[in-house]
């Protein structure tokens, strides 16, 4: 019975990643979506840094701000937000979600003498958008916390009367609230004036919007360990049908059970792995195969490593003998294209060998991941061909016989390399683009197989993604 249950559950899954998101997303809302105070606002405001959340799953999201300054909701408010040009954009441009972040103007005492209306003027809203021919989800705000009366605006009235009003609208029309009040209620240094967040404050809306909009409540990487996976499933699976807040992702209003919308909501993530090329688990028991979980780029295993199915960080590694041991793979990327990262687990005592490389046209190696041959520290030979820029090296020994996890991080401008999470070294400057490359990658060796690159040690979980990937 449990088996069944799983399969129809992964199946669940897969059709929900397959039907995919809406994509064209309008922000409704006051000088706080408008993003006033924030310097760079067109890059920087909410809904700016909600669409670069979303593309990282799905480039085809697209996010427009229709926020305008001193708006209410109200429609007897001193700047009512449906008599705005904007008002008419928003409906015009047939948007698949709308999210609305209305209500501090509302406040002001000019205002909320007409609050006897802003239930009925917030329904009205809703169903306006509803109604459009795109039949866009609706998706309502709290407003964010007033840390002062500036502007005539009034804390305590969003706190005591506008916050639970919203709930009500929630709950009467059946749309689901996002609460933007909580998120930030401890982020006062955010808000220079009080009233509007800073930049830092807006990443802070948009990264408490982006999984609703994505199914979830909160990102399901329930380990913390950067990619979602059965690990995550299994977690969800084992305690289905219980009571369980700290699983519960889905639907956006909690109900603290593990259920069928909760595992919808992880496959919204899972399965569109954003930004995901590769995957080499290296759980195998044994053979010549080392398999990517994409089935994209099977690895070849050259000389004798050992299979370690109960040895590795995560499930199983392989183990190599630092003589001839390695595995190819075709090309997955090339560097010179744009942003990626890469992951690996490793393991080892011997200083100066190759995780991952790949050849540069001229024949040329190229260590991705490496240690160094006297410290054994983590490095990078990747390079954009210019001066000082070759050898980027870390300050953390990763040689030491225990388990660490290495990532190099190019983001199109720098390089970078972390340890177990931590960054222990980044380019000063920015580089001009990798040297291109359209060979295939080796895995324990430089690609010039070098005697003295050899990996002595043990691999496990190396992932590619075609994005720049930072803790």
């Amino acid at each position: 019975m449990r088996t069944k249950m799983l399969l129809a559950a992964m199946s669940l899954i897969h059709l929900c990643a397959l039907t995919a998101a809406a994509k064209l997303v309008a922000c409704v809302g006051d000088s706080i979506t408008y993003g006033a105070g924030i310097a760079n606002r067109l890059n920087d405001g909410y809904p700016a840094q909600l669409q670069r959340i979303l593309q990282e799953y799905e480039p085809t999201w697209r996010v427009d701000n229709y926020g305008v300054s001193g708006a209410t909701l109200l429609s007897k408010g001193d700047l009512p937000y449906i008599r705005q040009s904007a008002y008419v954009s928003a409906r015009t441009c047939n948007p698949d979600v709308v999210i609305i972040k209305l209500g501090t103007n509302d406040s002001k005492p000019q205002n909320w003498q007409y609050k006897a209306s802003f239930i009925s003027d917030y329904c009205a809203m809703i169903d306006v958008f509803r109604n459009l021919p795109s039949r866009p989800q609706v998706w309502i705000c709290k407003p964010v916390p007033a840390f002062g009366e500036s502007f005539t605006i009034r804390p305590a009235v969003i706190h005591d009367e506008i916050l639970p009003m919203i709930d009500e609208i929630g709950a009467t029309k059946g749309v689901p609230v996002i609460d933007l009040y909580t998120a930030l209620l401890n982020g006062g240094s955010l808000f220079p004036d009080a009233i509007h967040p800073n930049a830092e404050g807006a990443g802070i809306m948009a990264q408490t919007i982006a999984p609703y909009l994505l199914g979830v409540r909160f990102l399901p990487d329930f380990n913390q360990d950067g990619v979602l996976n059965l690990i995550d499933f299994a977690k969800l699976a084992q305690q289905w049908g219980t009571q369980e807040p700290s699983l519960d992702i889905a639907p956006a209003e909690a109900d603290g059970i593990v259920f069928w919308a909760d595992l919808a909501g992880l496959g919204r993530y899972w399965l569109m792995c954003p930004g995901l090329v590769a995957h080499w688990p290296l759980d195998e028991i044994e053979g010549l195969v080392a398999a990517d979980r994409l089935r994209h780029f099977e690895g070849t295993v050259h000389g004798s490593p050992v299979w370690q199915p109960q040895g590795g960080s995560i499930g199983g590694a392989l183990e190599l003998d630092g003589i001839d041991d390695h595995v190819t793979v075709g090309n997955v990327l090339n560097p010179a294209d744009g942003p990626f990262t890469v992951f690996a687990w490793i393991k080892s005592v011997q200083p100066g060998r190759a995780i991952l490389s790949q050849s540069e046209q001229s024949g040329t190696s190229q260590i991705w991941l490496g240690t160094d041959t006297a410290t054994g520290m983590l490095m990078t030979t990747l390079t954009d061909g210019g001066r000082f820029t070759h050898l980027l090296a870390s300050t953390e020994c990763v040689t030491d016989g225990a388990w660490h996890q290495v990532r190099l991080v190019w983001d199109g401008s720098c390089r970078y390399l972390y340890v177990d999470g931590r960054e222990a070294a980044a380019d000063t400057r920015k580089l001009a683009k990798l040297r291109t490359s359209t060979n295939g990658l080796f895995i324990g060796v430089g690609s010039d197989l070098s005697s003295a690159t050899f990996w002595s040690g043990l691999i496990d979980d190396i992932r590619i993604y075609n994005r720049a990937v930072k803790p």
